[in-house]
């Protein structure tokens, strides 16, 4: 056992060369993600025009919240004097657009998440070709996301050299609630 384990160190030592034949040299960078996504110029941008449209739809639901309890109110001060079978057809149509109005609701809140997704996607996808670009300069054949490396050198990290090229090549971006 201890001379099959000689011979495969002494050959390792002897012939490393074609033991790795098949493997390029391998040099890694390290990227923070979530620092571009909050300091670039296009996220920062986005995320202004996200808060406004979010600031829209508060008000757009604070006026229906609004007008839904007036209704309700107004329900209320009818069935004393409504014969019951026409009280009951209009509480019927008042939970009806009770149902909507949530659904509408619902429907915008979403939207909100929406646009941070389609915003976040649109700086990741402008990423891609800075990375490639940055990687063949640099010589790097692997890019590790920051989060799941738990030490590295400096050197190896390559943001700030990213996220001035993003900024250049993607300065604003443009968000619409449609």
């Amino acid at each position: 056992m201890i001379k099959k384990v000689l011979i495969i160190i002494i050959s390792i030592l002897i012939f490393p060369s074609t033991l790795m034949a098949d493997y390029p040299n391998t040099s890694i960078g390290v990227i923070d993600l979530n620092k571009i996504l909050s300091d670039a110029d296009a996220a920062i941008n986005a995320a202004e025009q996200i808060e406004e449209i979010a600031k829209e739809i508060e008000n757009e639901i604070k006026l229906s919240d609004e007008e839904i309890i007036k209704e309700q109110n107004l329900l209320i001060e009818s069935q004393s004097i409504m014969a019951p079978e026409a009280f009951e057809s209009k509480r019927n149509a008042y939970e009806s657009k009770v149902q909507k109005y949530n659904n509408e609701r619902q429907s915008k809140l979403v939207k909100i998440d929406e646009l941070i997704t389609l915003s976040r996607n649109e700086i990741l996808s402008a990423i891609k070709p800075i990375l490639e670009d940055v990687s063949n300069e640099k010589g790097i054949t692997i890019i590790l996301e920051k989060t799941s490396v738990m030490l590295n050198a400096e050197k190896m990290d390559i943001t700030n050299e990213v996220l001035k090229k993003l900024n250049k090549s993607l300065p604003t971006l443009k968000v619409s609630r449609d």
